[in-house]
């Protein structure tokens, strides 16, 4: 279970790293819209992978 947790959290920082990527083409393309769009999604993964690198160690303390 604890590799699950891993590779999700793996995964939503590729995400965030994509979507932040995109966020500074937007930027320099002048695109504000999108950019937002992008920051946004980027903040998403990026809770999301905070969210799961800590859900390891919640079950290790929930079983004790």
């Amino acid at each position: 279970m604890k590799r699950i947790y891993q590779y999700f959290s793996l995964l939503s920082f590729t995400f965030s790293l994509y979507f932040g990527w995109l966020a500074y083409h937007h930027l320099a393309a002048e695109d504000m819209d999108q950019m937002y769009l992008n920051v946004s999604y980027c903040a998403l993964f990026l809770s999301v992978m905070v969210f799961t690198f800590g859900m390891r160690d919640r079950k290790k303390t929930d079983k004790s």
